[in-house]
C-alpha cells in the first residue's frame, strides 16, 4: 500500500512527472524490476471483478494472465541487460501489523459480499471463490505458482531471442523480503560495485506509492516508475485486455528536479524565490539536493506507511504535505544541518521539526474546538469545551457526527442534488456560512467528497458581505461525456448517492449548546434547561485566562484520545504515552534503515494502532536507538501470524485447529468480529483494524508442539529458499519439464542455466551515499529522460487547477513558466534558421522531428525551389487559414496550461514539424532516417533545436557488409517470388550474395486461397440511406436517428434509462458491426437493423410515438416522455428486460474508420483452421536451397519494423508473424488471419494458442487471438516487397533436411482447437476430467476467462509422413514442443550430411516488384487472386510456373 494518496498528491503537485506512454516514447533501458505481488492480485482477481460474489477463473486461467502480463511488460520496455522479478517473501514483523489487518478486513469483505448476494437470491457457483489471502509466501499457491514462474523463464529464453541477451533474476516467495525491497537491495548493492555504470536506466514496475521513495532513494536519476493508468474521480469496472491498457512512466528525473524547485528558496542568498517563498531565510551550509531528497523521504513518513500510522490530523488530501515542506524550510536554515544523514536521523534536527508541527497541533484544536470567533464576543466559552465533550462521545459510539448548523448544510446539499437527477457541472448551490467554523468547513469538505462534488470557497462573497461563501457543483465525468454505451452506468451511479446520502443522514446530530448528552432526539428536559443556560452570558476571560483555559481543554482533549484510542489508563502516570512516543520515534530509525541499508531488525514493529499526539513528541533529541537483527520468521509462522481463520485452508492441518480450538493458547489472535475504526479516514481500506497483535513468544511456542506433525512436503514449504538467475546457454539440449503436465507443453531443449543468484556483496566496500561521480543530469540527461532545464524558465507554487488522470486539482501545483528566447526576433529570421532542420517537439518530453514550415497568424514561410535554388518564401493565410492558426495556437497554451501546468507566454510563432517516423533500411543494408508525412505544430518557444544525448535507436548506420548482416544459420524470412514469406536459414554468404536453406509446406497456397473465400462469402447484408429506412418503416428521419442512437429518460426516482437502440455514435465516430455504417451520404442500416427496430417497434409502440416531441432542459423523465401511460417507470424496466432478451448490450461498436470481422465470420475462419490444421499434420515439408539471393531479398526479424511499416491488410489477409520483440509472445513463424485492421495495429487469429494469446474480447478462442503492430506480421495474401527471380530454384537431395526452427506448425506450441461443434474451449494442452466453473463475461488483461477447464484433445500417432518433421530442430536453435518431434539424436545424425550438399548459384538479375494495390472490392464480391490463371500459372490455384516447381526430397 505504501502511502496513502502519495502518488496523487505528487502527480498534482508535479504535474509533469507522469508521461502516458506509447511505443515510441519509452526511453531504452538497461534493467527492468517487476514488483510482482501488483501482477499476481491483478490476474488472480482483476478490478473488474470487485463486487461480483460469482466471479470465478480456475488456477490455469490465473497462471496464464500472469504470465502474459509479464511477457507484455518486458516486450514493452525491452530491457537491455538485467530483467528481475521479485515476489513478496516473508516479511520483517513491522510490516505483518498491517498484512495482518489487511488480510482479516478482505475475509470479513468477501463473506459479507457473498452473504449480500444470498439475501438478494444469486446463484453461487459450486467452486469456491478464490481467497486472495494465498497470495502470503508459504501457501500452497505460491509453491505452485513458484514453479510456474521457473518454467515460464525457460520457455520464453527457449523460445524468444529477446530474452537471451538479458540476465534474468527470479526472487521467488521462499526469499525472505518484501519484492520492492529486494529489489532496492540489489540496486543498492550493484551501485557499490566498482564498474557499476553512473548513468545505469532503470524501470520499476509496481503499483505502491511507496516505490516513489525507493526510486528517489536510489540517487540514481536515470529511473522511471511504470504503473497503469489511473483515473480520479468515477471509476469504472470495464476492463479490456492488456492490448487496450494504458500505461504511465513516472520520471523521477523530473520529479527531483521539482523538488529542486520546490526548495529554491533555501539555495538562494538573497533570500528571493523562484516559487514565492521569499520570507524563508538561505542556508547557512551548502545547499545539496540529494540531502534534501533524504528529508524529503523522512519527512513523507509522517503521514503514514506500511510500517507507522499517520501522526494524528495530518492528511495528504487535506494539506498534510504542505504543512511539512513549509516548516522544513522555516527550520532548516536554524538546523545546522539535514535530518536524515543518509538513513540515519539526526534526532536534535528532527527535533525542531516536531516542536513546530506541534504549534500545528496546537492552532488546530483552537480552531476546531475553541471556536476562534468567542474572542469577539460571539459566543460563550465554556461552548468550546461542551462541544469537544460531545463530539468526542459521538464519536466513541462510532459512525458520522453533525452538529445542528452542520446538518442543516447537509440538508440544503441534498436537497440540491435530488433536485437534479440529470446533474451537470453547470448546476451550481451557493451557500453563505455566517459564523462558519473550521470544523463545519471539514465537515462541508468531507461531504463533498463523498458525493463527487466539486467545492469552491467564494472569496467575493466575505469582501461584499463579510461572511464566507461556499459554491459547489457537480464534477465533470471522468470521461469527458456520458457513455452512450454503458446503459446501467448512471442508474448504479444514482444508487450509490443515495447510500451516501442515506448514510449522512442517518449521522448523529448533536446540540453542543444543550450540552454533551442533548442530542437531536434527546429529551425535552435536556433542552429546555440547554435554553436556560444559553440565556446568561459569562463575562469575556483575559487573553492569558483564555490561553490556560484552551491549554487545559486541550490536555482533557489528548487525553480522551489515548483513552479512548489506545485505552491507556493514564490517571497520574504517563510512562505509557512515553512509551508510544518512543516506540515511535524508534520506528522512524528503523523505516529509515530499512529504506537505506536494509532490515535492522527482523522483529521490531510498532505495538499501537495509533501515533502519538504531535505535541507528546518531546525529548526525542535525547533519543537513541539499538536493533537487535533477529531473524526472519518461517513461512508457516508469518501465515499464524498474519491469516485470519476464515483462510486456515492455506495452512497445514496441523496448525488450523489453533485458530479454533476453545482450549488454543492463541485463539485470541484469531478474533471473527472486530472494529474498523476510520480514524479521521475516508475511504474502507484505510480503517484502523483493531485486532490484537501477535505474540511472538507464544505464538512461536504454540506452533513448536505440533511441527512435528508436518509431511515431508509441508517440512519443505517451511524452508527459506533462494533466488535464481537464468542465462541463456545454446549447449544445453535438455527438456524441461512442464510445471502443470496436460496443460503446459515439456520444453524440448530448455537452451538455459539456471543457478543460485546471490546480491552482490560489498567484502570491504561501503554503499554509495548520493550520485556517482559522473552521472549526467539535467539537459545532459541520456535520451528519454526528461529535464526542465533543456529551456530557460521559473516556477511558482499556486492554484491552478491542472488536470490530471482526468480530474481538476483543488490544490496548489508547481506552476512553470516558459522564457521565450526568440522573443524579439523577426518570423523571417526564424524561418531561415529552422525549415529543413531537425527539432525537437513535446517538450520537456522531446521527440525529433523535422520542421519543413514557419507560421504565424499572417504568413506561412516553407522552401522552395527559386531560380534551381532553395529559398524560404512566404505565403499569406486567407482568413480560414488563419482561424485555422488562430485554433492551433490557443489550444497549444491551453494545453500545457492545463494538463502541465505550463505557461508558455503568448504563442506568436509556430512550427510545421514532420514527426521522426523512425529508421528506413535502404537496399544496401544502410539505415536512415524516415520523417512521417503528416504535419505536426508546436510553439517555437516549446521547440528545443538540439539535444546533447541523441537516442541510440535512431541512429542512421552506414551499410554493413553481407557477412556481418546475415552470419550462418540467421534465422530469416524469404521474399521471393515464389515461397513468399517462407521461413528460412542462411546457409552461405558471399561478398554480395546469400544463399538460404528453405522449407515450406505445399499447401499453404492453397490455404490462402480458401481462407480468402470464406470471407468473401461470409453475410455482410445489405445496407441501406436513412432516407429509404424511414420511408420504409413509417417514421420520420429524426424519429430513425432517435431511437437508432442513444435516448435517455429519466424515472420517478432520477434514475437514467437509455431507450435508444444503440445502433450508432454519431459524437464517438462509432458504428455497429452488422448494423449500422456510414457513407459520404450519410448513415446506412442493414437488414438486421431493420428487423431489430421493426420488432421494437411492435413491443413498444408507445416509444416511437413519442419519437417527435423535443424536450427542453436535459433528458425528459418517463412521465413526460410517456404522458398517457399510467405506470411509465414499469414501461421503462419492460423495455430494459426486452433489450437484454434481444441481447443489445452484446452489439460491438466500433469506429467507423476501423474495419473488423463479425463473431460469427471468426467462428467460421477459426473452424476452417482448425480443419486445415489437422489435415497438415500428416502432410509432408517441402524442402529447397535457394542460391545467389540479394539482401533485399530476405526479411531478418528485427528488421521488420524498419521495412514492413507500410503494409496494407484487408480482412481474412492471411499472415505470418516475422517479428521477434513487442508482439505479445507470438512464436515466431506463427501464421494466422487478420480479423480487425486498426490505424496502426492489426487483430490476428492465430492458427494455434501460445501463451500471452487472447481471446480479442471474446470474439475467438482462448489464447488465439493478439493485437499487434503493422510491421509484425507479413501479408501473404497480398504481397508487397516481392523480389523477383525468374531462375529454377535448387534442386534439394533426397534426404530429411533441416526445417528452419521458426516455421511453425499448427500443433507446435499447443494442440489445435476442437471443431466449435463440440464446444470444447481452446486451451495451451488439453486437461482430462474437470468440471466447467462460471465465470464473469468480462476478464481482463488476457481475457483468458470463460471459465472452462480444458479438455484433452487425444494424441495421434505419428505417421511415416510426419517424420518428416524430424528436420525440425535440426538447425541451430531451439525446438518446440508437441507432437511429430523427432529425437534429437535422429536431427543430428542428418546435419552433416545436408551441410556437404551445395548447388551452383543462379547468375540471373533481380528485380524489384511494386507492392500491388489492395483490393477495394465490396463486401461479399468474390475476387479471382489465385484462380486458374492468377499469380502462379496455368497450373491451378496459386501454384508456381512449372519450371519454378518446388525441390522435391
Amino acid at each position: 500500500m505504501g502511502i496513502p494518496k502519495f502518488f496523487r498528491y505528487i502527480s498534482e503537485r508535479y504535474p509533469l512527472t507522469s508521461e502516458l506512454i506509447d511505443d515510441k516514447s519509452i526511453p531504452m533501458f538497461d534493467n527492468l524490476y517487476l514488483d510482482m505481488n501488483g501482477i499476481i492480485h491483478n490476474c488472480t482477481h482483476p478490478p473488474s471483478s470487485e463486487g461480483d460474489a460469482s466471479f470465478r477463473l480456475t488456477e490455469e486461467q490465473m497462471v496464464v494472465a500472469i504470465f502474459a502480463y509479464i511477457e507484455h511488460l518486458f516486450s514493452k520496455i525491452k530491457p537491455q541487460k538485467v530483467f528481475f522479478m521479485a515476489v513478496d517473501g516473508v516479511a520483517p514483523r513491522a510490516k505483518m501489523n498491517q498484512q495482518r489487518s489487511r488480510r482479516f478486513r478482505t475475509a470479513q469483505e468477501a463473506k459479507e459480499l457473498e452473504e449480500k448476494a444470498l439475501r438478494k437470491g444469486e446463484e453461487m457457483p459450486k467452486e469456491p471463490a478464490f481467497d486472495s489471502n494465498c497470495i502470503t509466501p508459504g501457501t500452497p499457491f505460491m509453491t505452485r505458482l513458484s514453479k510456474h514462474l521457473q518454467y515460464f523463464v525457460n520457455k520464453k529464453i527457449a523460445e524468444d531471442t529477446e530474452w537471451r541477451g538479458v540476465e534474468v533474476i527470479l526472487s521467488g516467495h521462499d526469499v525472505p523480503g518484501e519484492g520492492e525491497h529486494k529489489i532496492q537491495e540489489y540496486i543498492r548493492l550493484s551501485k557499490a560495485q566498482p564498474k557499476y555504470n553512473p548513468n545505469t536506466r532503470h524501470c520499476l514496475y509496481g503499483l505502491d506509492a511507496d516505490l516513489i521513495m525507493l526510486g528517489l532513494l536510489s540517487h540514481d536519476p536515470h529511473f522511471c516508475l511504470l504503473r497503469e493508468e489511473v483515473t480520479f474521480g468515477r471509476k469504472s469496472k470495464k476492463s479490456g485486455g492488456l492490448e487496450t491498457q494504458n500505461f504511465y512512466l513516472m520520471h523521477l528525473s523530473l520529479l527531483r528536479e521539482y523538488l529542486d524547485l520546490e526548495f529554491s528558496s533555501l539555495r538562494l542568498t538573497d533570500g528571493n524565490s523562484t516559487n514565492g517563498n521569499a520570507s524563508h531565510p538561505s542556508l547557512p551550509f551548502e545547499y545539496d539536493l540529494e540531502k534534501i531528497i533524504d528529508d524529503f523521504i523522512l519527512m513523507a513518513v509522517f503521514v503514514g506507511n506500511d510500517f507507522l500510522p499517520h501522526l494524528p490530523d495530518l492528511h495528504i488530501n487535506q494539506g498534510a504535505m504542505e504543512l511539512i515542506w513549509g516548516i522544513y524550510k522555516k527550520v532548516l536554515p536554524h538546523a545546522g544541518g539535514y535530518m536524515n544523514e543518509s538513513g540515519k536521523i539526526n534526532v536534535q534536527r528532527l527535533q525542531l521539526v516536531l516542536d513546530e508541527l506541534a504549534k500545528f497541533e496546537i492552532d488546530t484544536f483552537e480552531k476546531h474546538y475553541a471556536d476562534a470567533s468567542w474572542k469577539s464576543g460571539r459566543h460563550p466559552a465554556p461552548k468550546a469545551k461542551k462541544e469537544i465533550v460531545a463530539f468526542e462521545m459521538a464519536r466513541n459510539r462510532g459512525g458520522l457526527v453533525l452538529t445542528k448548523s452542520q446538518k442543516t448544510l447537509f440538508d440544503q446539499i441534498k436537497e440540491f442534488i435530488r433536485s437534479h437527477p440529470q446533474p451537470s457541472s453547470a448546476d451550481q448551490l451557493t451557500l453563505v456560512l455566517p459564523f462558519f467554523s473550521i470544523s463545519d468547513r471539514q465537515v462541508l469538505q468531507d461531504i463533498a467528497d463523498s458525493l463527487h462534488l466539486s467545492l469552491d470557497w467564494d472569496p467575493s462573497e466575505v469582501e461584499l458581505s463579510g461572511e464566507p461563501s461556499v459554491v459547489l457543483s457537480f464534477q465533470d465525468a471522468a470521461d469527458e461525456g456520458e457513455s452512450e454505451i454503458e446503459l446501467d452506468a448512471d442508474e448504479e451511479g444514482r444508487e450509490a448517492i443515495e447510500r451516501v446520502l442515506k448514510k449522512w443522514e442517518a449521522a448523529e446530530v448533536i446540540d453542543p449548546e444543550g450540552g454533551p448528552n442533548s442530542f437531536e432526539n434527546g429529551s425535552g428536559k435536556d433542552a429546555k434547561k440547554s435554553k436556560k443556560k444559553a440565556k446568561k452570558e459569562p463575562e469575556q476571560p483575559d487573553e492569558e485566562e483564555y490561553d490556560k483555559l484552551l491549554l487545559d481543554q486541550m490536555d482533557e482533549w489528548k487525553l480522551a484520545y489515548y483513552r479512548d484510542k489506545l485505552e491507556f489508563s493514564l490517571k497520574d502516570d504517563h510512562h505509557q504515552i512515553d512509551d508510544l512516543v518512543y516506540n515511535y520515534v524508534e520506528g522512524l530509525q528503523w523505516v529509515m534503515y530499512y529504506y537505506y541499508a536494509g532490515v535492522a531488525s527482523w522483529g521490531w514493529y510498532y505495538k499501537y494502532h495509533y501515533a502519538p499526539r504531535i505535541s507528546d513528541l518531546k525529548n526525542v533529541d535525547k533519543m537513541s536507538f539499538k536493533f537487535d537483527y533477529g531473524k526472519p520468521f518461517k513461512p508457516f509462522e508469518q501465515l499464524m501470524g498474519v491469516l485470519p481463520y476464515a483462510s486456515r485452508s492455506h495452512l497445514p492441518e496441523a496448525y488450523r485447529d489453533l485458530m479454533s480450538d476453545p482450549n488454543s493458547p492463541i485463539l485470541d489472535f484469531y478474533p471473527t468480529e472486530f472494529e474498523a475504526d476510520m480514524n479521521g479516514k475516508k475511504q474502507e481500506w484505510e480503517a484502523v483494524v483493531k485486532i490484537p497483535f501477535i505474540d511472538e513468544t507464544r505464538l512461536l511456542k504454540a506452533m513448536a508442539s505440533r511441527e512435528h506433525r508436518l509431511t515431508p512436503d509441508e517440512a519443505a514449504r517451511n524452508t527459506h529458499g533462494s533466488s535464481f538467475r537464468f542465462i541463456h546457454d545454446d549447449s544445453i539440449d535438455a527438456p524441461y519439464p512442464s510445471s502443470l503436465s496436460g496443460f503446459f507443453p515439456i520444453i524440448a531443449r530448455a537452451r538455459s542455466r539456471t543457478e543460485t543468484f546471490t546480491m552482490p556483496s560489498l567484502d570491504g566496500l561501503e554503499l554509495i551515499e548520493g550520485l556517482l561521480k559522473g552521472v549526467q543530469l539535467g539537459a545532459s540527461a541520456l535520451a528519454g529522460f526528461p529535464s526542465v532545464n533543456t529551456l530557460p524558465q521559473h516556477a511558482q507554487l499556486g492554484f491552478h487547477g491542472v488536470n490530471v488522470h482526468n480530474s481538476d486539482s483543488k490544490n496548489q501545483s508547481m506552476v512553470i513558466s516558459i522564457e521565450n528566447v526568440w522573443e524579439g526576433q523577426k518570423i523571417e529570421d526564424v524561418a531561415r534558421k529552422m525549415i529543413g532542420k531537425r527539432t525537437f517537439t513535446g517538450w520537456p518530453f522531446l521527440r525529433e522531428g523535422l520542421v519543413v514550415a514557419v507560421s504565424d497568424e499572417l504568413f506561412r514561410y516553407t522552401l522552395a525551389s527559386v531560380g534551381g535554388k532553395k529559398k524560404v518564401v512566404s505565403s499569406p493565410q486567407d482568413g480560414a487559414a488563419r482561424m485555422s492558426w488562430k485554433r492551433k495556437a490557443d489550444g497549444i497554451e491551453h494545453r500545457y496550461s492545463k494538463r502541465f501546468g505550463i505557461l508558455t507566454g503568448d504563442i506568436d510563432v509556430l512550427l510545421h514539424v514532420r514527426p521522426l517516423k523512425g529508421l528506413k533500411r535502404t537496399e544496401d543494408g544502410a539505415f536512415v532516417k524516415e520523417y512521417q508525412d503528416n504535419e505536426i505544430e508546436t510553439a517555437l518557444q516549446l521547440s528545443v533545436p538540439e539535444v546533447e544525448c541523441e537516442d541510440e535507436r535512431y541512429t542512421e548506420k552506414p551499410p554493413v557488409r553481407i557477412q556481418d548482416e546475415f552470419p550462418l544459420g540467421e534465422r530469416v524470412f524469404f521474399l521471393g517470388e515464389h515461397f513468399y514469406g517462407s521461413p528460412a536459414q542462411v546457409s552461405q554468404t558471399t561478398d554480395t550474395t546469400v544463399s538460404l536453406k528453405l522449407a515450406y509446406f505445399p499447401s499453404e497456397t492453397r490455404d490462402v486461397a480458401l481462407f480468402r473465400d470464406a470471407v468473401a462469402r461470409r453475410h455482410s447484408g445489405n445496407y441501406y440511406p436513412s432516407h429509404h429506412v424511414s420511408r420504409q418503416l413509417r417514421i420520420s428521419g429524426l424519429a430513425l436517428s432517435r431511437i437508432t442512437s442513444s435516448l435517455f429518460v429519466v424515472n420517478s426516482q432520477g434514475n437514467k434509462a437509455n431507450l435508444g437502440l444503440n445502433l450508432k455514435f454519431e459524437g464517438k465516430s462509432m458504428k455497429v458491426l452488422g448494423y449500422s455504417r456510414k457513407s459520404a451520404n450519410g448513415w446506412e442500416y442493414s437488414d438486421q437493423a431493420i428487423k431489430l427496430i421493426q420488432e421494437y417497434m411492435e413491443a413498444f409502440p408507445q416509444v416511437f410515438a413519442n419519437l417527435e416531441t423535443r424536450h427542453d432542459g436535459g433528458f425528459p423523465t418517463a412521465s413526460q416522455f410517456f404522458p398517457r401511460e399510467r405506470e411509465p417507470d414499469q414501461l421503462v424496466a419492460d423495455i430494459k428486460k426486452w433489450f437484454a432478451t434481444k441481447k443489445i448490450n452484446n452489439l460491438e461498436p466500433v469506429s467507423l474508420l476501423a474495419e473488423q470481422m463479425e463473431s460469427e465470420t471468426i467462428k467460421v475462419v477459426e473452424n476452417l483452421a482448425d480443419e486445415l490444421n489437422k489435415k497438415r499434420v500428416n502432410e509432408p515439408i517441402k524442402p529447397a536451397i535457394l542460391q545467389g539471393l540479394p539482401r533485399q531479398s530476405i526479411l531478418k526479424p528485427d528488421h521488420s519494423r524498419f521495412r514492413l511499416q507500410e503494409q496494407k491488410f484487408a480482412l481474412g489477409d492471411r499472415v505470418v508473424m516475422v517479428d521477434v520483440a513487442g508482439t505479445g509472445g507470438v512464436p515466431l513463424g506463427l501464421k494466422g488471419i487478420i480479423v480487425s485492421v486498426n490505424t496502426a495495429t492489426v487483430d490476428v487469429v492465430w492458427d494455434s494458442g501460445f501463451l500471452g494469446g487472447s481471446n480479442l474480447g471474446h470474439r475467438c478462442s482462448e489464447f488465439k487471438g493478439s493485437n499487434i503492430p503493422f510491421y509484425a506480421c507479413l501479408n501473404l495474401t497480398t504481397p508487397q516487397f516481392v523480389v523477383s527471380k525468374n531462375p529454377k530454384p535448387a534442386v534439394a537431395p533426397q534426404v530429411p533436411f533441416a526445417v528452419p526452427h521458426h516455421m511453425a506448425r499448427p500443433n507446435s506450441f499447443f494442440k489445435p482447437a476442437p471443431p466449435r461443434s463440440a464446444k470444447a474451449p481452446v486451451t495451451i494442452l488439453g486437461r482430462p476430467n474437470k468440471e466447467a466453473a462460471r465465470v464473469a463475461p468480462d476478464v481482463p488483461y488476457t481475457n483468458v476467462a470463460q471459465g472452462l477447464r480444458p479438455s484433452q484433445v487425444p494424441e495421434t500417432p505419428m505417421s511415416h509422413k510426419q517424420n518428416m518433421q524430424a528436420t525440425l530442430n535440426s538447425f541451430s536453435g531451439a525446438s518446440r514442443g508437441g507432437r511429430g518431434r523427432p529425437s534429437p539424436h535422429v536431427n543430428q545424425s542428418h546435419q552433416g550430411q545436408q551441410d556437404n550438399v551445395s548447388r551452383p548459384p543462379v547468375a540471373s538479375s533481380y528485380s524489384h516488384v511494386p507492392p500491388p494495390s489492395v483490393s477495394t472490392r465490396p463486401s461479399g464480391q468474390q475476387g479471382n487472386r489465385g484462380r486458374g490463371g492468377g499469380r502462379g500459372g496455368r497450373g491451378g490455384r496459386g501454384r508456381p510456373h512449372s519450371e519454378a516447381a518446388p525441390a522435391q526430397v
